[in-house]
């Protein structure tokens, strides 16, 4: 294991109607902006959580956002639902070398979304 992280999120610091969308293009990738849920009230669980990775991971690296940012991480769900987390090209650089996986498990209760993340170099 090279590293593990682990970040709680409050749910309504993350409602998109008081974030701009200069914020919300900082703190998110396009990807997961374009993958929001269509339901309202899961919109902010669903940001929460995937600020909350984007911290775990920062944190599992070892370096929080030193040389990159937020939105260079990227946390979708597979088609099992399964949340898989992808870093751009620069934070790669960063990684340790050889073949690595980032483990990643997202949650949501009531007022906060916690991440947790696991670098694992095989």
């Amino acid at each position: 294991m090279y590293g593990i992280g682990i970040d709680l999120v409050r749910i309504d610091r993350m409602d998109p109607s008081r974030l701009s969308s200069h914020v919300l293009s900082r703190m998110f990738h396009p990807d997961e902006l374009s993958s929001l849920p269509v339901q309202p009230h899961r919109i902010r669980e669903y940001l929460a959580s995937r600020f909350a990775a984007k911290e775990a991971f920062s944190k599992a690296l070892g370096s929080g956002f030193k040389g990159f940012g937020p939105s260079d991480i990227c946390t979708l769900s597979d088609v099992s639902g399964k949340p898989v987390l992808t870093v751009s090209e620069q934070i790669e650089r960063l990684l340790p070398a050889g073949d690595v996986r980032i483990h990643v498990s997202l949650s949501h209760e009531r007022e906060v979304a916690v991440a947790s993340v696991v670098i694992e170099v095989l």
